[in-house]
């Protein structure tokens, strides 16, 4: 009698377990998809003990911990996140979930600097019906693309360097065309135009940007989006363009003190811009043109804007 309460209390459990491995698994996606990356961590972790759900479960963990990993920078994360992406079967997996995989791989490629290889599997999946049909899905791809792109630029010989920016312009410009209108675009269309040796053009956009956060961006968004802009405009925008405005009007001048001159100048050009435009509390124009409010990790913006002012 006693080992058969005990079988029926082992199947009852084993039961229970079958069932709450997919609702972990469901809320684990969930989890992922609000940039709730610790809970989707702990969530899928749990769900992989089921062993039908090991592969699905191990890809929301593996990208989870990759976008942990964007935020805090802990190494631990990466090799976590390493061990549950290789431990996927392809076939075990849906196709979207393939495509899913295909996003992880790229991750890591980024994570190994690798990114050439990065940028090119961001760029293909931009074209993905899944992500023209999901706004912060689309938004966090173009921040790992534009990323990539960005830093597989800085690897490149001078004369090449424009190119791969005037790269991620383009594809930018095309968002733009698209009614794509986000912090993540705003920003490295900026950002690209000045790695694109068009400085004139990166001022403007950046200018445009700042005026506009609130009309891209919810409250703190916006405001994350404008520190971002300012930092791009005082570490790269403006010393660019006042070395080539000055070049420009006296090429045989001493540049040393007339070239800082003129960084003063544009720099006070700009804090009287951003008084003017900044007058209002930044949010109250409304929730932005489409409701998108993901803001990238602002320790990769800013880390892309000192590094652009030294190519």
């Amino acid at each position: 009698m006693s080992v058969c309460v005990v079988a029926c209390v082992v199947v009852t459990s084993v039961s229970m377990m079958a069932q709450k491995g997919p609702d972990q698994l469901t809320r684990a996606r969930q989890a992922y998809n609000a940039q709730q990356f610790d809970e989707a961590i702990v969530l899928a972790t749990a769900a992989r003990s089921a062993p039908a759900l090991a592969d699905s479960a191990s890809l929301v963990m593996a990208r989870a911990l990759l976008e942990r990993f964007r935020r805090g920078g802990d190494v631990t994360d990466v090799a976590t996140a390493r061990e549950a992406l290789l431990s996927v079967e392809s076939a075990r997996v849906t196709a979207s979930e393939t495509r899913e995989l295909r996003l992880g791989m790229a991750e890591l490629l980024f994570v190994d600097e690798q990114y050439g290889a990065a940028a090119e599997v961001f760029e293909a999946a931009l074209d993905w019906p899944q992500v023209s049909g999901s706004d912060h899905v689309r938004d966090r791809l173009l921040e790992w693309w534009a990323s990539s792109l960005d830093r597989y630029a800085q690897l490149a010989h001078d004369s090449e360097r424009p190119l791969r920016y005037r790269r991620l312009l383009t594809r930018l410009e095309l968002e733009v065309t698209r009614g794509v209108s986000s912090p993540v675009v705003t920003y490295w269309l900026a950002a690209a135009a000045r790695g694109a040796d068009d400085p004139d053009r990166a001022w403007s956009l950046a200018i445009a940007g700042w005026v506009q956060a609130p009309l891209i961006a919810a409250e703190a968004q916006a405001a994350v989006l404008r520190t971002d802009l300012d930092r791009l405009m005082r570490e790269a925008i403006i010393p660019e363009r006042a070395r080539r405005t000055w070049s420009a009007i006296a090429p045989a001048a001493n540049p040393a003190i007339d070239i800082a001159a003129r960084q003063r100048s544009l720099e006070a050009e700009w804090e009287v811009l951003k008084k003017r435009w900044g007058s209002a509390e930044v949010g109250t124009w409304g929730g932005g043109f489409n409701g998108v409010g993901v803001r990238p990790s602002s320790r990769l913006c800013r880390r892309a804007g000192r590094r652009t002012r030294d190519s």
